[in-house]
């Protein structure tokens, strides 16, 4: 017992050497801790005065969790080979979803990297929206999205609640149809008793109401095919994981 233990309190140990940076590095990379990771990283390249490709790559990987895009560019500029430069600077750029910059870097990229780059210039296009495009790049599924017509929204809303019944909001096109209805019935009832007054602001209220109707009756349109496009790009993202 004695002779083990001298022989662990004269083996140097040192816990502050690179290789024993880089594995906690790692270890902490592998629990998701990026912040940690990324500092851990970065006193091994100090210590080592090196850029390694796979340090490098966990380091710009860890940028990208930490949404520190600019950032994570810049640490693309020590990538040696111009290409996975340009690759990995265009994935940067998808992660920050500015993904007009995201293609014009992806765009024409050579192998290996073409597959990864064609699947990211599509899903930029889906994220968008816009499917069409998205199609030449990637597998879309078949239902695509079924919109409805913002000026057809507007004509069903000439009937109180009719925009909403239009999309399928029936519960807000009820209530649209009885509080017009209800004002709308006071006007006529004040008319009637001649309170000029209280016929006036009654006639106004229902006046507004009815243009906020239509109002709401478009933007219901507007909402129903921004949620079908929604519910197309989920299928989209669960068909390429």
């Amino acid at each position: 017992m004695t002779l083990l233990l001298l022989l662990l309190y004269t083996q140097p140990i040192n816990t502050f050497s690179a290789d024993n940076i880089l594995t906690f590095a790692d270890h902490l990379y592998a629990q998701k801790d990026y912040g940690a990771a990324l500092n851990e990283y970065r006193r091994y390249q100090f210590l080592t005065d090196s850029i390694r490709s796979d340090v490098l790559e966990k380091v710009i990987d860890c940028l990208i969790k930490l949404e520190r895009y600019d950032e994570a560019l810049v640490e693309c500029n020590n990538i040696e080979d111009d290409l996975k430069k340009e690759f990995t600077r265009g994935t940067v750029f998808f992660a920050a979803q500015q993904y007009d910059s995201s293609r014009i870097q992806l765009f024409d990229i050579g192998e290996p990297y073409t597959p990864y780059a064609k699947k990211l210039i599509g899903l930029s296009y889906a994220y968008e929206f816009r499917f069409n495009e998205a199609d030449q790049y990637i597998k879309l599924p078949l239902d695509r999205p079924k919109y409805k017509k913002p000026a057809l929204g507007a004509i069903c809303a000439l009937v109180p609640g009719g925009g909403h019944w239009y999309c399928g909001r029936f519960g807000d096109g009820m209530f649209s149809f009885f509080l017009i209805g209800t004002s709308a019935l006071l006007s006529y009832y004040y008319y009637h008793e001649n309170e000029d007054i209280k016929y006036g602001i009654c006639l106004s209220v229902t006046g507004l109401f009815y243009i906020a109707n239509i109002y709401g009756g478009i933007n219901a349109v507007h909402n129903y095919n921004y949620y079908q496009n929604e519910k197309y790009l989920q299928k989209i993202l669960e068909d390429k994981k």
